[in-house]
């Protein structure tokens, strides 16, 4: 298909109500107008349909077809905390068994030859959803759905609890009921060479442009990952313990473990962080101080659990390892997240150092402690029992008693 529809989801705002990297200018334009690009350069007859919350109608991403004079580029906007409606309002006209292609707009580097390969496969096996591995680049990913499909996933969902993380993320709801829908992975992917992970990498400088996240008030909560490692490392935290949460950027969830720990201490290695953190609501039990998460300034032994989340990505795993092991008691716990990739020798975010495929992040971990469990967060806050792949990983580590 020489001529797909193909849907590039885009906010100005962040899940969290910051402005979304996908708005960040790269040699003055925007980077979800790299993203229209690679899909033009491709597919130079395509219809770019841009599919934005409601919140941002009459904001900057009005201006993006303008950047396009010559090809079919529009905007829908709608329905602010659900992409699977947005995405079948910007297809209302369209017949069910259309076909489309739908790419994050923040992902400038994605792969189109894989998708044609897979619009080609869901038009010849007849599927309603086929995506690359959960463990693939998600930088690089796209998807392709059947409108159909799109519309019984909807439907399917009004009538479920806790829908919210499918509405944002609806492959997931197809791969799980696959008495419902028919889906498929793609994994015959085009191999990628280091030199262009090198080369989004080196465009990803201008994008990923801030280390540290801030809740701002969610816009779209069911996108909120950041929040969700807490939650799920408060199952494995007792009221008697005395925790580390290293790397607390902005102490939202320092807080939320004081809700039941005993003492926190919350670390970061950026002193205005810090300081921000600490301004915040008052807990008692907490404390706020600079700290490096490969020079930690404690005792050995000193604390039940360390949490630290999103943070060895972004130093040398090994004395990151070496020190949490050292500060923890015998017999506590690291409960740590990290992004989870099969290509993350060269990660395409360029503020982290090296990401880990499940493999990789789990032989590093075991030199120090007992692994006691795996999730494979797939996207946002969706997680398959049982199933630890995904494009994050969340641990639970014991350190031994001897």
């Amino acid at each position: 298909m020489n001529n797909p529809i193909i849907i590039i989801q885009a906010a100005s705002r962040a899940w969290c109500g910051t402005a979304d990297w996908c708005m960040n200018k790269v040699e003055g334009k925007p980077v979800v107008a790299l993203t229209v690009e690679r899909a033009l350069a491709h597919f130079p007859e395509a219809d770019i349909r841009i599919t934005a919350p409601e919140f941002d109608k009459g904001g900057l991403l009005d201006t993006l077809p303008a950047l396009f004079p010559d090809n079919k580029v529009s905007v829908f906007y709608g329905f602010d905390s659900s992409p699977l409606e947005r995405m079948i309002g910007a297809l209302e006209k369209e017949s069910d068994q259309t076909l489309i292609i739908r790419v994050d707009g923040l992902h400038f580097g994605w792969v189109p030859d894989d998708a044609e390969k897979m619009l080609a496969e869901a038009q010849k096996s007849n599927l309603d959803c086929i995506k690359l591995p959960d463990d693939y680049p998600v930088q690089l990913s796209s998807d392709v759905y059947r409108l159909s499909a799109l519309k019984k996933a909807a439907d399917l969902l009004s009538q479920e609890q806790d829908a919210g993380p499918y509405r944002v993320h609806p492959k997931f709801y197809m791969i799980r009921r696959d008495n419902l829908f028919k889906t498929a992975y793609h994994n015959d992917y085009k191999a990628v060479p280091d030199s262009y992970l090198e080369q989004c990498r080196e465009t990803a400088k201008d994008v990923y442009i801030t280390s540290n996240t801030e809740v701002a008030g969610s816009k779209i909560s069911h996108g909120d990952q950041f929040s969700f490692h807490y939650q799920l490392g408060l199952d494995f935290i007792k009221e008697n313990y005395s925790v580390l949460d290293i790397a607390c950027g902005w102490g939202y969830g320092a807080r939320m473990l004081a809700r039941k720990a005993a003492k926190v201490t919350a670390a970061d290695l950026d002193i205005a962080i810090v300081r921000k953190a600490a301004a915040g609501k008052y807990f008692k039990n907490i404390t706020f101080q600079t700290g490096n998460a490969t020079d930690l300034g404690f005792a050995d032994n000193t604390f039940d659990a360390v949490t630290s989340f999103e943070t060895v990505e972004h130093v040398d795993h090994a004395p990151y390892f070496s020190e949490m092991h050292r500060v923890i008691k015998p017999g506590g716990l690291l409960i740590f997240s990290t992004p989870q990739n099969i290509l993350g020798h060269i990660p395409v975010n360029s503020q982290h150092r090296r990401e880990y495929s499940l493999e990789e992040i789990s032989t590093l971990c075991s030199e120090h402690f007992e692994i006691v469990k795996v999730i494979g967060i797939k996207q946002g806050r969706v997680v398959f029992p049982d199933d630890p792949k995904g494009q994050n990983t969340f641990m639970v580590c014991r350190k031994p008693e001897r």
